[in-house]
């Protein structure tokens, strides 16, 4: 037993290796109970308080301090192992590396805890749509920071020249911004959006050949909810090249339609079609001002009537067109105003 202890693998006594292998282990064995007590102990004690820090905390620290255990750990396990030279500076370099991605983590689920916390519960109270809009900017750039900041330092603690890098990519930076040409125009067309404000988050808008509702701005794109109920995924740059149709702006939704009478109504009776026409218009309360009724013009069997009505912002479209259109239907037939035979032409655009 002594001789086989005594053997070697890779030039590693076999006894470094059974060590480095039982801190490992025991790394993983003290992860598994740190996630026990976090899971089922502490969070029950934090539970019975009425302040919501204990939760986060605990919320945050959870998986990553898991995480940092077994590197630890398995950094521990390395060390048994008595390397030397080259070989134990590179695996320090990775244990400091992965220690600091581990704290990178807990910072990025840090930030993200308090901002569900604590701001999206004042941005839901809010009537402003500003407020939606920075939100997602506000929690993708936080993350982007972090993530970089700790990118570079997992960069030093590997070894790597940092301010070198730096300087590498400035000397290629006009190669970087020709590839990345795209992303840059994407940032900018969000940056566009932010200040010039074409639209904020619940507006229906079109553009580019789409009509919807806008769901979401991000850095790089945007989703617009289609009429179709489909989600299209539009980059940025679309917003600062093609021209921008703010459908929620309207104070009201044009709808035209042309009746037609039959042509032995006569003077009179053209007349009273146009007075119910407005009458109706007016009894409904979906309906804003402006209403328009007028003999726009003669047909070979008809008489044309122009109809043109303005639904009011946030009234249900097409209720109130119906019940506008059976209001006039009614109070043609309760004064025998005749339609044209052998059909009732009615065309409708919404301009």
């Amino acid at each position: 037993m002594e001789e086989l202890l005594d053997g070697k693998l890779a030039g590693i006594g076999l006894v470094n290796w059974l060590e480095a292998l039982g801190c490992t282990l025991g790394a993983f064995a003290a992860g598994k109970l740190v996630a026990f007590v976090s899971s089922r102990i502490l969070r029950r004690l934090a539970a019975r308080t009425r302040n919501r820090v204990d939760d986060i905390v605990l919320a945050v620290v959870e998986k990553p301090l898991v995480f940092l255990v077994l590197v630890l750990g398995i950094g521990l396990g390395v060390g048994r192992l008595g390397l030397e030279g080259e070989a134990q500076l590179w695996m320090g370099r990775i244990v400091g590396a992965l220690t600091t991605l581990a704290l990178a983590w807990a910072i990025d689920k840090g930030i993200d805890s308090i901002i569900t916390e604590y701001l999206v519960p004042v941005v839901e109270r809010s009537d402003s749509k500003l407020d939606d809009q920075l939100l997602p900017l506000l929690r993708k750039g936080a993350r982007l920071l972090v993530w970089s900041l700790a990118l570079l330092l997992a960069l030093k603690n590997a070894g790597y020249d940092v301010g070198a890098l730096i300087a590498g990519l400035g000397i290629g930076g006009v190669a970087i911004a020709l590839a990345a040409k795209d992303t840059l125009s994407n940032l900018f067309g969000s940056v566009a959006v932010f200040f010039d404000r074409p639209f904020a988050i619940g507006d229906r808008i079109k553009v580019a050949g789409f009509d919807g509702t806008i769901m979401e701005i991000g850095i790089r794109s945007s989703r617009l909810r289609t009429l179709d109920n489909r989600v299209v995924t539009l980059p940025n740059s679309t917003f600062a090249t093609s021209a921008i149709e703010n459908v929620s702006s309207e104070p009201s939704t044009k709808v035209a339609q042309s009746i037609e009478l039959a042509p032995g109504i006569g003077h009179e009776g053209a007349a009273r079609a146009i007075a119910i026409l407005l009458e109706a218009a007016a009894a409904q309360e979906g309906l804003d001002g402006g209403t328009v009724a007028a003999l726009a013009g003669f047909g070979q069997y008809s008489l044309k009537l122009s109809f043109v009505i303005f639904i009011k912002k946030g009234a249900d479209y097409f209720g109130t067109l119906s019940a506008t259109n059976l209001e006039v239907l009614r109070r043609f037939s309760e004064a025998g105003v005749e339609l044209a035979r052998p059909a009732i032409l009615l065309e409708e655009r919404k301009a």
